[in-house]
Parts: structure tokens; sequence; C-alpha cells
């Protein structure tokens, strides 16, 4: 015990602490001034972190230890009158005179004396429990021995002396070591693997009417009431919660309390109290305070290594593991996706470089919310453990953001499988017992709903898969982007400072399991929330080449070429199509930036056009007449300058045609065929999504044609 209290002084009481030896002396000589004190002593010494880790370890191990021990030898003889009598044992005079410091005995009476003087001289004060004596003991030491520069070996040697004397004492005693509720606890509770132990009946019935017998005897009122534990009501050792064991609030109400009694403190049984120790030591580690961390929601991520792992890799993943401190997708990950251009790159190369951001070699001198376990250096484990703390937004869904997107990336970093679980007990012992490289266990809807399923292979990760005959996207991929999209759309600046408001995070994820169309809908949300007219041609650009491909599988993003190459079976299709069909019979006035009104006249009056109709009437080649003649007519007045836009014909003829192809598409492919002819659905949300794609792929195909048209213009200039 003395060892640990040794290392614990030690640990408290680093070199980053602030030393209180001057206020000590400052208050010793107050208590001289008193006339408490003799005038004649010399009180005085300096901060020195050293004088504090001496004092305090002397104070530990005099007034915790051996006075505590002292106290249950004088319980057992009470109980035991033939037991010896405990012989007088001062600890401290003993390390005086183990010091040499004989001398300063005077000194250190008087201290001890302070309290007691206090009272006979009726003044107000006390030292408030201050270790005075000791402090001023270790300042002496080291006057005396100036060359000291660690107490660790000083006090090591105390500990050594100090168990010469207290052994012979305490070995004439038998005493509890304080373990023996928790040795019967684990024989109860604990179940081993092999083990099938059966409880007769007879047993439980006594259990029962043990614990009944007990909650009768603490509702007794005088002699004979028997304290039980307010939190678990068990046979174990009980005893009143002190206020140090308290967590967060003050102690409330339990029935299990005498009713009308003075008493406002519980009862607390030995193995409830161990695990209030436990919690606050695990509070401790997670730097999380209070009520937040009642309620925090961790999430638990193993590490499991593959089949060809080394003890040369199991170092690394060791070293890795200690690292890891991030516990927040923020906006220095997404930058190292994206860069200040805009472009994006979600290759394997790039996943392989986060480590960086995601694994700090000095993480010992930062803060590190998460939970690690210590596990020994040198020996190859199945399974490493590591618990992520909720950051402000304690929901089910903030709490999965970063362990999902981790269980994902780690596979392509550290050539593991991972698991992410609401369980702090593993899945799984090791690697072998499942084939997949990713394993979600009960993630929320939200993530389900972008990555669609709970096992992965490693392909899948950033490849995705074939199932059914249906492709779906890489999980990975979808994780990023959506989180990206997230934080342009959601994020908000409060009065707290910067809040990634992953509340709405379901939301989009919704959205985007319906339709990958819903990406271009949340660019507009973002145009919106800017307070301008369109985005950046860069970040539609980055929206349309780079974000939507990870939505749908039927798409992809030809860097050469730039330009999407889009398959049959794509949402993108009729928006891509669509956009094809009216440009080529119309275009908005302005070449550069135009508003988004003018950009989507031919959808507009197509998709009006037929909500208007007389479905009585106008059905199949009728109503492809009707959405033609209305489109025809906006033209007639681009044509006379009456309406806002170019026409690209001169010759109405071809015009008519492009207009009527553009009608037919409208009208059979969309409305009849994707809506099935239900109007509802042309007036709601997917009208809305064709029109906010139409108009970025518009904007998009400007962009192209501008660009080609500088070339020519600069090509001309250079000729001439």
């Amino acid at each position: 015990m003395q060892d640990l209290s040794l290392d614990a002084t030690l640990r408290i009481l680093n070199s980053n602490k602030g030393s209180v030896a001057k206020s000590r002396s400052d208050n010793l000589e107050k208590f001289q001034q008193k006339g408490v004190l003799p005038a004649d002593y010399d009180f005085k010494f300096a901060d020195d972190i050293r004088i504090d880790r001496l004092a305090e370890f002397g104070d530990l191990v005099s007034r915790k230890i051996w006075d505590e021990t002292v106290s249950r030898i004088e319980a057992a003889c009470k109980k035991d009158k033939t037991l010896p009598k405990i012989p007088n044992l001062d600890i401290t005079n003993k390390v005086v005179e183990f010091w040499n410091l004989v001398e300063y005995l005077p000194q250190v009476r008087a201290i001890k004396q302070i309290n007691q003087s206090l009272k006979e001289n009726k003044l107000k004060g006390n030292t408030g429990g201050v270790p005075y004596e000791w402090y001023y003991l270790a300042a002496k030491y080291l006057q005396h021995h100036p060359g000291v520069e660690d107490v660790r070996e000083i006090c090591e040697q105390v500990i050594t002396y100090l168990k010469s004397l207290i052994e012979p004492i305490v070995t004439q005693y038998q005493l509890a070591d304080g373990w023996d509720d928790l040795r019967l606890w684990v024989e109860r509770v604990v179940m081993l693997p092999g083990s099938h132990e059966v409880v007769a009946i007879t047993n439980q019935t006594e259990t029962f009417l043990n614990e009944l017998s007990n909650y009768n005897a603490a509702k007794k009122p005088g002699r004979g009431r028997q304290l039980i534990c307010s939190i678990s009501h068990s046979a174990y050792t009980v005893t009143e919660q002190m206020e140090s064991a308290v967590l967060f609030t003050p102690q409330v109400y339990t029935n299990k309390q005498m009713l009308g009694g003075s008493n406002a403190k519980r009862n607390i049984s030995s193995i409830a109290a161990v695990e209030m120790m436990l919690r606050q030591i695990l509070m401790n580690q997670t730097q999380a305070v209070g009520k937040r961390f009642e309620d925090g929601k961790y999430r638990y991520l193993y590490f499991y290594p593959t089949y060809y792992f080394t003890p040369e890799t199991n170092k690394f993943l060791q070293k890795a593991y200690t690292g890891i401190a991030q516990t927040r997708f923020d906006t220095s990950i997404r930058n190292h996706f994206i860069s200040k251009d805009f472009q994006a790159n979600l290759g394997q190369e790039r996943y392989q470089s986060v480590d960086a951001f995601l694994i700090d070699e000095n993480s010992q001198a930062k803060v590190n919310r998460t939970f690690k376990l210590s596990y020994p250096e040198n020996q190859p484990l199945t399974f490493y453990f590591m618990a992520l703390p909720p950051g402000r937004d304690s929901t089910d869904t903030e709490s999965w953001v970063m362990p999902s997107w981790l269980a994902f990336a780690f596979p392509m970093i550290l050539d593991v499988k991972t698991v992410v679980s609401e369980s702090p007990i593993p899945p799984f012992n090791d690697g072998a017992e499942f084939e997949e490289s990713v394993f979600l266990d009960s993630v929320p809807h939200a993530f389900r709903a972008l990555v669609r399923r709970d096992r992965f292979r490693l392909d899948y990760i950033l490849e995705g898969w074939e199932e059914n005959g249906i492709r779906y996207p890489a999980p990975l991929n979808i994780l990023t982007a959506a989180y990206a999209i997230h934080l342009d759309v959601n994020a908000r600046q409060g009065k707290s400072g910067y809040d990634a408001n992953w509340g709405r995070f379901t939301e989009l994820a919704t959205d985007l399991e319906t339709s990958p169309l819903y990406v271009f809908s949340y660019l507009n949300r973002w145009v919106r929330n800017q307070g301008v007219e369109t985005a950046r041609i860069e970040k539609i650009r980055l929206y349309t080449y780079h974000f939507y491909p990870c939505f749908d599988p039927y798409t992809k993003y030809d860097s050469n070429l730039e330009k999407l190459i889009v398959g049959e079976e794509s949402t993108l299709n009729h928006p891509k199509k669509l956009t094809e069909l009216y440009r080529k019979f119309y275009r908005a006035n302005k070449r550069y930036n135009p508003k988004s009104n003018a950009v989507l006249k031919p959808i507009d009056i197509a998709s009006e056009t037929i909500l208007k109709a007389e479905l009585s009437v106008f059905q199949g080649e009728t109503l492809v007449a009707a959405v033609a003649a209305s489109v025809f007519k906006l033209m007639d007045r681009v044509h006379a300058s009456t309406a806002e836009g170019r026409w690209m014909f001169s010759k109405r003829e071809e015009e008519r045609q492009t207009v009527l192809d553009f009608a037919q598409y409208f009208v059979v492919e969309v409305f009849e065929k994707s809506f099935a002819g239900d109007r509802a659905r042309l007036a709601g949300r997917q009208l809305n999504l064709i029109r906010d794609t139409c108009e970025f792929l518009y904007r998009l195909e400007d962009d192209i044609e501008n660009q080609s048209k500088n070339e020519q213009e600069n090509d001309t200039a250079t000729q001439n």
C-alpha cells in the first residue's frame, strides 16, 4: 500500500504542478505571530515541489495508512479481548529519527499541538487537516541534503524502514484486507467458459429469505436496525456513503432509507462503492464531468489483427492504438479529402494517409478523450479495445458518427478487422471468428440507410458490391461524402462556438437513401444558407463529379474527360437527358451565373402544364402536344424578346422538333413511367429534385461552353 501511495503522490504532484510550500511556511509564521507557536523557531522555507512530494507522502503513510490500520486493530481488539494491546508507534517521530533530524522534534511537537493551543488560547481557526509538520520536516531534510533531485529513492528508503517497524505489529492480528466482499461477489456472479455450476433450489430460497430479512431489518426502528445498500440492497458490508463518493449530484431520495429519519446520507455496500470508484476513475480519464459523463453514449471500437499479423506489426498496432486521439469528424479530416480549390480525392492512398489526423505520437501531452486499456507491450493480442466518447450532442446518431467512419477507415490504415458496438463486452475473441473485415453491431438507422448492411468484406469498403443484380456504392466513400455535405449544410456557429449539429444527420441520411439526387437538393440548400444567387462552379463540380457518384453506383466520373458517365439504371438519367434536350433550343440570357428561374423555365412550364391539364382530356399524345405547345409559346416570346432567354434555332421548324422531343421525354419517360402518372409526386419533392439537379447540370454545361469559347477567342486573338 505504501508503494502505491508513493506512485500516486509522484504522479499527482508532477513537474507541471506548482508548489504550495511557501504558503505553508507563511501560515506557520502566522500561527507564530498569534503566539500559538514559539517565537524563537524558524519556520521559513520557499516553494519547492520536492517539499510537497515528501510532505504529502509522509502524511499519506502516517495518517491514512497507519492510523486507519490502528483503527482496524482497535476494532478487532474490542471484539476479541484476548488480542494483545497495540503498541504506541508514532510514525512521524520514527521518520524524524530515521532522517537524523531529532534536533527538530520540539518544533514538530509544537506544530502538532497547533489546534489544541488555539483552543487553549481561545483563538479562532485550525490547521484544516494540512500536514504542516511534514512540510516542515521535508524542508529541513532537503536543507541538510541539498543535492537531492528525485525524492523517490528517499521515500523508498522510508518505506523499507517503516515496514520493518509495522509488519511485526500487524502480524499479531488477523485483519481482513478489505477484499472479502469482492471475492464473494466474483464467486457468486462471474461465470467462466466451461463452468456449469447449478445452484440448488434450497440455496436460492435461502438467499431470497436473507434478502427479505435484511430489507425488513433496515425498516426496523430503534435497536436492531440493519444498514442496507441504497443501490443494490445487497448483503455485503454496508457503510454510510461519504460526500466524496457521490459522483455528480446531491444524494437523492431512496425508499431504502428509514422514513421520518433525519439522516440525509444514503448507505452503500462495498460492491457498489467499488463500482462508484471505477466510475470516478473512468470519468477522470475521459475528461468528462457531471451529467455529461452520466449521459454519455460511449461506442466501443474493437481492432482484430488479421490472419497474417506478425510480432513486428503487433508493435506497430500497439503504438498506433496508444496514439489514437481524434474523436470527431471535423473540418480538418474533411479538408484532408477536399482541397481548398474544391478538388476531392477519395482514393485508397488518401485514406491511408489520414492517420496523421487520427494518431498523435505525443498524445500523452494532450487531452485524450478516448478511453483505452493498458496492454502489455511485448505480448501479441487477439483484439484491442477503445471507447469513443460522444460530442456535445449526446444522441445515438452523434455517438456513431466517428466510430462508424473509423470502422471502415482503419482496415485501410492498420490492416485490421474492426467492430463497432454499444456493448463494452467484445462480440468476438479474435478475428478468426468472423469472415468480414467490418462489423457494425446494431448501428442506428441513419447509418444503415447509407451503407445498406452490417457486415462488409475488405473489397466492399472502397469498391462496393453487387447483390441480386443490384449494385451498391462503397460505404467508406458514402460516409465521407455524407459527412462533408452535412458539415457544409447543417453545421452552425452558436454562442458556445462551432457546432457540427449532428442531430440533423438522420434527416440527410434518410433523404440520400430515398434518392441520390438529394445531393443537389442539399447543394441548393447550402446556396440559400449563404444568401447568394448560386454556388461557385468549383462547388458545383465538387458535388456533381465527386459527391454524387458516392451515392449512385451507376454513375462514374471520368477525370480525363471531365464528365460524368451515367448508366441506364442511374437516377441521374432523367435530369441529365432533360437538361440536354431543352438546352438544344433554350438558354438563359446570361452566360455567367444566370438566375435559377431563367435556367429552369422549360422545366417549370412543362410541369405546370401537366398539373393544370384536365386528365380526362389530356392523356398520352394529347398531353405531349399540350406541353410542347406551352413550351413553344415560351420560345415565341423569347424570339419576340418579351420573355427572358436566348433561342438557339433561327429556323422555327427545327426548333419545333426539339421542343417536341423535350415534351415527349418529359411526359412519357418522366411523368408517366417514373412518376406513374401521379401528379401529386410531380407537385412535390420529386419535381424539386429534378429542378435542383437540372439547374446544376445546366450550369456545368454552361461552364464547359464558356471555357471553350474563351479558348477560341484567345486563339483567334493570338493568330491576329
